[in-house]
């Protein structure tokens, strides 16, 4: 399967459809095969996401993976 050389995990996609929404065009595929590097692995069906510098695109912004926070209600300041 074609894939990017330093992605640790691919995904081979079938296009299911593109829906035109304004001026863009979201595309939803199904996942057919996905390939996951040995380096990748953390076991326990996990994924050691922290050796990768993750980076996504998400409607023209991009966002990377930080480490895990949580907000608690009961902490906010006002």
């Amino acid at each position: 399967m074609p894939s990017v050389l330093e992605a640790p995990i691919a995904f081979e996609l079938k296009l299911d459809r593109i829906i035109p929404v304004g001026g863009d065009h979201p595309v939803l595929g199904i996942v057919e095969r996905v390939q996951v590097d040995s380096s990748a692995n953390a076991g326990n069906y996990k994924t050691a996401a922290e050796l990768w510098k993750l980076l996504e695109s998400m409607a023209g912004n991009y966002a990377g993976l930080t480490s895990t926070f949580s907000i608690d209600p009961r902490n906010r300041q006002e």
